[in-house]
């Protein structure tokens, strides 16, 4: 036991007598940076491209604003390439192997975002260090906060998905000076945290050269959670809609039906104006199918407000029932009694009596209410099945 307690000890001792103390880094960084000057590119041979390993952490969507496509994210880059100007012996200097050192000392990676919301803009900070290895290796992390511009195509809201992409160029630098290269073709998710409206179904990292240009792009699949849509809006939307056609059971003589009718005719348009808030002022590639099932809710609406008027104007009519209205309707009664009568199997004389008995208003009013009534339901029932084959058939 004593024995391993006196090698651990020689191994701290040992680590100790070979540490660097602050004069060792004090005399590297001046050795390294004499002479170097900041805008020249690093690599001896000047006729291959600088390789730049680029990998991209993504910590959290801020915000996806479909009406103004702006996309923002926080995230870190971590960039890495050699220098050989900045590599050293570490056994000149205590056996120092690493250093941090600002990165306006040392040449960088000019890349900006070339689909910026507002304006382009740079990476990093004067606050930022660059980890640098005695063979010259660079390590750069820099945490930053991107707006881009993401064209949102809203065709199946609330059921749709979205791609998004961050882009990146090196600003005044060709793809003959800087290769960049992704060790993963994925962007880094561990420390993502989830975003409540948007899930990330895949994500892409590569880079392009475009027109004698390296361009970085970070693409991001992204489906929204329907979830809330379909509770707060799509729902109440669907039941104020339903819940107007039953103003044909309404009695006529109450004088409630066009109050009621004209009120949730005003509920659909207000549901109306809260879609169109939430959705892009654009026609391309397409407008939102959910917008067309609220058009169809509300054309159904003002019809059904139409039919509540003619229903009423039937009740108050002096004129006599005209014959071939009195016919259709005594059609219809022939066909009911002539389907009990084969029902009932005990002899009885026909009374055509009831049959041949005029029908007045009030009864035409009430058989055209109950007509219009199962008509508007399957109109309703239509729509909705129109709707989610359209969007679930696309979005599956």
């Amino acid at each position: 036991m004593e024995t391993a307690y006196l090698c651990v000890f020689f191994v701290c001792l040992l680590r100790v007598a070979h540490m660097y103390n602050l004069t060792d880094e004090a005399d590297l960084h001046a050795a390294l940076f004499s002479g170097y000057n900041t805008e020249l590119r690093p690599g001896n041979n000047r006729d291959y491209p600088l390789n730049v390993s680029v990998v991209f952490h993504l910590f959290a969507i801020k915000e996806f604003v479909e009406v103004t496509s702006k996309f923002s994210v926080n995230g870190v880059f971590q960039m890495s390439w050699k220098d050989e100007r900045l590599s050293w012996n570490p056994s000149m200097y205590g056996n120092c192997s690493y250093t941090l050192i600002s990165q306006n000392k040392i040449w960088l990676p000019n890349i900006v975002t070339s689909n910026p919301f507002k304006e382009s803009y740079g990476l990093g900070s004067d606050l930022v260090k660059v980890y640098l290895s005695s063979d010259g290796t660079c390590n750069w992390v820099t945490m930053h906060s991107f707006d881009v511009i993401c064209d949102a195509d809203v065709t199946y809201y609330p059921f749709d998905k979205q791609y998004c992409a961050l882009k990146f160029a090196p600003y005044s630098i060709g793809s003959s000076w800087m290769n960049i290269t992704f060790p993963s073709s994925k962007l880094t998710l561990s420390s993502y945290e989830e975003n409540g409206l948007w899930e990330i179904e895949d994500s892409t990292a590569f880079s392009t050269d475009l027109s004698g240009t390296v361009e970085v792009i970070l693409g991001l699949y992204l489906r929204r959670r329907p979830t809330y849509y379909i509770a707060s809006l799509l729902l109440p939307m669907t039941f104020v809609a339903v819940l107007q056609s039953f103003v044909l059971l309404i009695p006529n003589e109450s004088g409630e039906r066009i109050g009621y009718s004209v009120t949730m005719l005003l509920a659909s348009v207000v549901f109306l104006t809260l879609v169109q808030e939430k959705l892009p002022e654009s026609s391309e590639p397409n407008i939102s199918i959910l917008g067309y099932l609220l058009l169809g809710y509300i054309s159904l609406g003002a019809l059904l407000t139409l039919v509540v008027i003619l229903s009423s104007n039937l009740l108050i009519q002096t004129k006599p029932v005209p014959k071939w209205l009195q016919s259709v309707f005594c059609m219809r009664q022939t066909k009911v009694h002539n389907i009990a009568a084969a029902r009932d199997t005990s002899p009885k004389e026909p009374d055509l009596k009831e049959d041949d008995s005029e029908i007045d208003w009030k009864e035409i009013s009430k058989k055209f209410d109950r007509f219009c009534f199962v008509t508007f339901q399957i109109l309703y029932a239509v729509q909705l099945i129109v709707y989610f084959s359209l969007v679930l058939g696309k979005t599956s």
